[in-house]
């Protein structure tokens, strides 16, 4: 209680506003930092400290305090002297501080070194800048022990009934997207070994900090870590539709849903975020909707500006959209290989294929190296195409250590390796010294398509000295041109043809080619100046599946795709498909009861494939007899992958099994490796809370791998190394069983 006598002076003071306020500074002491301490003012050259009586205990001085000092919002304030007591004077006593005032002394006071509480009474507060939230042990910015610093150290976060509603908090405040579990350390990351920073939490869920919600104990504490909490969270970014968790549409975390992203809300910079903040390494492309199926459902409003070097795109600025409306969904493509070189020869376009992954560079193996990863390769080191496949080993060398299992299947039109899927999974180990190697022709191409979905289309470009580019200005143009436009570049025969707008055209002088020269340098030996844009190289997609060697079939024809009637279609058809793609061999061709109609235009070229071409545009045409049944023709290959975790609780929990050839069966325990129930969790959009134990099977089942080895941070199981693919017993370890 305020003594009686004090009353006079509390109602002058309250009447008179600041007639006794000074000038004094202001420091927090104590707290490990600027932003967290003890309250002290100087007045007359001296610090002292502050106190406030019980019965003022709302913190509007605190909010004061903060904003004073440039520390943000209050995130904890006590009167009972939190950061221990001064021993020097006590300077002030405010009252009824309404907390917009601009300095602690504007408040109204009892006046310099009048006041009727001890040093007891001390007052301190902690502001949000001097508190940071992470998550740690984890393998990632968004899954592992929850750790708040304190005082300048770092504790954990101790608390019996964690919930999702704390985890959702956590997770949103780190950028993360919603939580996808809540568990006590030591089930999944381990115990902490420093203090513990906040004791028995509780939170509605919908709280912007962990620290607005209901804390009981604000260390940091010397105690035991039986508490310790963690969390799982989904992640605030996923690329979908893709042959993988590193290439497809991209997909944006609001509240608890995923809503999609316009193609003009992010740039190359965000994409290089994404694919940090995803682990799926490098950004190689963004692209509109022309590459993966086009999603449904709302957009994410607005963009990002980010630097590039930011670890998660939601700590990335915000801007307002560009335009009216949405052209179209952003993807990205990210790639795990971060270099790519030939070692072996000095000219440096011949040698043994080397990639970088992971900061480490290796040799390539050799079984799965063909000549359309060769010509993507030589291309992308600007050493014009592939020469020749050079027969393993030979005089490039073996290369050191093991050789890399990772098979390329590049179609030849991508402008990047890393663009081309791969499959590490089932691999078989490669033969000492069986490196890939590849000899390249050397000669730079002096054109370019760029900005299209591949190395096929785009706006046409010449090269005007080495390094520099030039658009060509628009003028008199003929199909011949354009026919050995796509000859020199190795993209088959032109599709369409229009002008684009652009600046920096180079003036070249016209000339007339008859369509059969190999290279662009026609008779008087001059670039061709080529006006328009060749859009549409031939290409074919499976689109609505679960990965890219099961769908719909569709055609890119004329700068956009088309569906594939159903009239004709059978197995042949489908095989050729496969085999375009990559795939394998059909194992069925599917109506539009399997994969959907489609939604873009038909495509009514009915072909009579006959199941050995190399691909669709190979096969004789039959007569047109229109498309009475619609779209959606689909196609089965043997190498499609999918992935599922059965007989468990729901779809995060169960039995590890993956589809290859056609049939399903599972993984066995035996030598796989923890990380894989993570990188599993990941690609089934589970978050990062898997756990992976030993279960035997209930009834006999068969099982196509064993010795899975995913690694930390992996993303994708297809990216993990493995024995073989073949049908087998799991020994009596039992199956991998990821748990959540």
């Amino acid at each position: 209680m305020v003594p009686i006598g004090a009353l006079g002076l509390l109602l002058c003071v309250w009447l008179c506003g600041g007639e006794h306020q000074g000038a004094g500074e202001l420091r927090l002491v104590g707290g490990g930092g600027r932003c967290a301490g003890r309250v002290e003012v100087k007045h007359d050259g001296e610090w002292g400290s502050v106190c406030v009586y019980d019965f003022h205990s709302e913190t509007g001085w605190a909010a004061v305090v903060c904003r004073q000092l440039g520390c943000g919002r209050v995130a904890r304030a006590s009167v009972y002297a939190p950061f221990g007591e001064a021993t020097g004077r006590i300077w002030l006593q405010p009252h009824i501080c309404w907390g917009n005032e601009e300095k602690l002394q504007d408040c109204p006071h009892f006046g310099w070194g009048q006041h009727f509480c001890g040093h007891n009474r001390d007052v301190g507060v902690t502001c949000a800048d001097a508190v940071e939230l992470r998550l740690a042990a984890g393998g990632g910015p968004c899954a592992g022990r929850v750790e708040v610093k304190l005082q300048g150290r770092w504790g954990s976060v101790g608390d019996r009934d964690w919930d999702m509603e704390d985890a959702e908090v956590v997770c949103q405040q780190l950028g993360c997207g919603s939580a996808a579990g809540a568990y006590t350390a030591i089930s999944r990351f381990g115990n902490g070994d420093g203090p513990v920073s906040l004791a028995v939490v509780d939170c509605r869920g919908d709280e912007v900090t962990l620290w607005d919600c209901e804390i009981r104990g604000w260390g940091p504490y010397a105690s035991i870590h039986d508490f310790d909490t963690a969390v799982a969270c989904q992640g605030f970014a996923r690329l979908v539709g893709g042959d993988g968790a590193c290439a497809g549409r991209l997909e944006l975390r609001r509240g608890r849903a995923w809503v999609g992203v316009c193609e003009d809300a992010v740039d190359m910079e965000a994409a290089r975020v994404v694919c940090r903040e995803l682990g799926c390494g490098q950004a190689l492309a963004v692209l509109g909707t022309g590459r993966f199926e086009a999603g449904t459902g709302p957009f994410w409003e607005g963009g990002f500006s980010c630097t590039g070097t930011e670890s998660l795109l939601a700590t990335c600025a915000r801007r307002p959209a560009r335009g009216q409306g949405c052209a179209g969904h952003a993807s990205i493509i990210c790639s795990s290989y971060t270099g790519f070189r030939l070692a072996g020869d000095s000219s440096g376009c011949a040698g043994r294929v080397e990639v970088e992954a992971g900061g480490t560079w290796g040799s390539l193996c050799a079984t799965g190296w063909d000549l359309p990863d060769a010509h993507v390769l030589c291309r992308h080191l600007g050493c014009g195409p592939s020469a020749a496949i050079v027969p393993p080993g030979g005089s490039f060398g073996g290369g050191d250590g093991p050789l890399r299992p990772d098979a390329f299947g590049c179609g030849g039109s991508e402008r990047h390796p890393g663009e081309c899927p791969t499959a590490v999974l089932g691999e078989p180990a490669c033969p000492p010294g069986h490196a890939a190697a590849v000899n390249c022709s050397g000669m730079a191409e002096p054109l370019r398509l760029a900005e299209g979905e591949s190395r096929c289309d785009g706006r046409l470009e010449v090269a005007t000295s080495p390094g520099a580019w030039a658009r060509v200005p628009a003028g008199l143009w003929d199909a011949r041109r354009s026919t050995v436009v796509c000859q020199q570049l190795g993209c088959g025969v032109p599709e369409k043809v229009h002008a684009v707008p652009g600046s920096g055209s180079a003036a070249l002088p016209g000339l007339r080619c008859n369509g059969s020269e190999e290279n662009p340098a026609c008779p008087s030996g001059r670039p061709i100046p080529v006006p328009s844009v060749p859009t549409g190289s031939r290409r074919v997609r499976l689109a609505g599946g679960p990965g890219r060697c099961a769908g719909r079939v569709e055609v890119y024809v004329e700068g956009t795709w088309a569906t594939v009637c159903q009239e004709n279609w059978d197995l042949p058809h489908a095989t050729v498909v496969c085999r375009q793609l990559g795939c394998g061999t059909a194992l069925a061709a599917p109506g539009s009861a399997r994969f959907g109609p489609g939604t873009g235009p038909l495509w009514p070229e009915a072909v009579g494939c006959a199941g050995t071409e190399a691909s669709l545009w190979d096969c004789p045409a039959l007569a047109r007899g229109g498309c009475r049944r619609g779209g959606g023709a689909g196609a089965e290959c043997s190498e499609h992958r999918s992935l599922r975790l059965a007989g468990g609780s729901g779809r995060c929990s169960g039995h590890l099994e993956v589809r290859y050839n056609g049939t399903w069966g599972r993984v066995c325990a035996k030598g796989t490796s923890p990380a894989t129930a993570t990188a599993v969790c990941w690609q089934l959009g589970c978050g990062a809370g898997g756990r992976l134990v030993a279960a035997p099977a209930q009834a006999p089942a068969p099982a196509w791998l064993a010795w899975v080895g995913c690694e930390e941070g992996t993303r994708s199981l297809w990216r993990c190394p493995s024995a073989p693919w073949r049908l087998q017993a799991c020994s009596p370890g039992g199956d991998a069983h990821v748990t959540w």
